[in-house]
């Protein structure tokens, strides 16, 4: 199936004029959902039975004069929103009938009694909401072919016109298919415009893989991986770590410092306690995210890997570490699913396979097969064998998350160890599979 990707690029801003224009046009564009949700809203019945573009013509018809129709329902919008852009204003209309649409599907799914909480509230339609325009190509953005520049149509001294910009920024997906249309966004300091593309990714040779590049997330180490054949041969392996340690550490402390402050006196911590430090920390973990998983895909090409083993770890909660302690914060801040959803993207892209195997037992069970293995109370990363080796415990379970991948994609009847993609894992296997099924199969 095709999928889509996007380039930002940063505006160069250079001038207050340039600023305020941008401004303005966001402004307005937001004021004109907000008003034809309530349009929308009000006339549910006969637009919400339209679908696709029929939508445009039913809302269209209760705002828009045209010479054939001089009378409309609602002439406000003509005399507010003079000489808007007519692509502009189609975007609008879908932006706004796309949200009242998702508030009648949640209100009717609350009525009908499927709540996650019996007290559960209703869901209240928010007309004052944080949308972005989308610019129809070559209607409202012009952009040259290298993506260098572009001209936008916004709106500066009560007119609409044409604006030059220069763009910044790397374009990695740009000319690899279908380009959409563009989006204008903001991040309360930067304008950004945001090139969609829409291509189909290379295929995933058939057959079983020679070679599976397996991922061990944790938290001391980010990434544990090895590098696996089809006859359980270790190529190579490796562990990757955060770069922000330091900033994380620093950011946790500040906000214990003030936690310890604020409920000195046995008064509780206020809502939006530390809003900021909470917000870098979200960021740092999502910049993060991308880093490892980019290095992680780039070491499976490296080494002529097939597909992408992982845990499948989706609905899992931590349960170490007492209440108020620096473990139990790190395991909350712990963006392990993050990190798995953004290998499998990059992974999509660059036609590698993935597969989200059986978590239970490929760190509990030795990779040569001789059974359950002891952690160090001590040191957490080290474990022994039942015959006294001992061994980095990430890296025995990189092992075994490689072997089953390979079995998932053998199909030698063990595919109850594993999840491939978004199948429902299955019930566990007797015998736990590790690197030493390799070897016997092989053998």
């Amino acid at each position: 199936m095709p999928i889509i990707r996007s380039d930002s690029l940063a505006l160069h801003v250079t001038s207050a004029d340039q600023q305020t224009a941008l401004a303005d046009t966001l402004a307005l564009y937001r004021r004109l959902v907000r008003d034809l949700m309530t349009v929308a809203y009000t006339h549910w019945p006969v637009v919400g039975a339209g679908k696709g573009n029929d939508v445009v013509k039913v809302i269209e018809g209760l705002i828009h004069p045209t010479r054939q129709r001089p009378q409309v329902r609602y002439p406000y919008f003509a005399k507010r929103y003079y000489k808007f852009p007519s692509y502009l204003r189609r975007v609008a209309i879908m932006d706004a009938v796309g949200q009242v649409r998702s508030f009648v599907t949640r209100f009717d799914t609350w009525l009908r009694g499927k709540r996650k909480h019996p007290h559960e509230k209703p869901p209240r339609l928010t007309s004052s909401t944080k949308t972005f325009p989308s610019l129809y190509g070559s209607q409202c953005a012009k952009i040259n072919a290298d993506a260098s520049h572009a001209f936008i149509k916004v709106r500066q001294h009560n007119d609409w016109v044409w604006m030059g910009f220069r763009l910044k920024g790397t374009c990695r997906f740009r000319g690899k298919g279908k380009a959409k249309s563009p989006l204008l966004t903001t991040n309360g300091r930067q304008w950004q415009l945001s090139l969609p593309e829409q291509f189909d990714p290379p295929k995933p040779a058939k057959g079983a893989p020679d070679r599976v590049l397996a991922v061990d997330v944790g938290i001391n180490t980010a990434a544990t991986w090895a590098v696996v054949d089809a006859q359980g041969t270790v190529h190579a392996r490796g562990f990757l770590s955060r770069t922000d340690k330091g900033r994380e550490y620093r950011l946790m402390q500040r906000i214990r410092r003030q936690a310890r402050k604020q409920t000195r006196h046995g008064s509780r911590l206020p809502p939006g306690f530390c809003r900021r430090d909470h917000q870098r920390l979200t960021h740092l973990a999502d910049n993060q995210a991308h880093q490892v998983s980019r290095r992680l895909v780039n070491l499976a090409l490296k080494h002529d890997c097939q597909a992408i083993a992982v845990e499948d770890l989706k609905g899992w909660r931590p349960k170490a570490g007492k209440k108020r302690t620096p473990m139990k914060a790190r395991f909350h801040r712990w963006f392990h699913r993050q990190l798995v959803t953004r290998i499998e993207s990059k992974a999509e892209e660059i036609g590698l396979r993935f597969v989200a195997v059986y978590a239970r037992g490929t760190s509990s069970q030795a990779f040569d097969g001789s059974g359950p293995v002891k952690r160090d109370k001590d040191d957490y990363s080290q474990c022994t064998f039942s015959t006294g080796k001992r061994y980095h415990a990430d890296l025995n379970a990189a092992y075994n998350i490689a072997a089953r991948g390979h079995v998932v994609y053998q199909g030698r009847g063990r595919k109850a160890t594993a999840r491939v993609s978004s199948q429902t894992p299955t019930r566990t296997p007797r015998t736990p599979v590790t690197l030493s099924t390799l070897w016997q199969q092989s053998a």
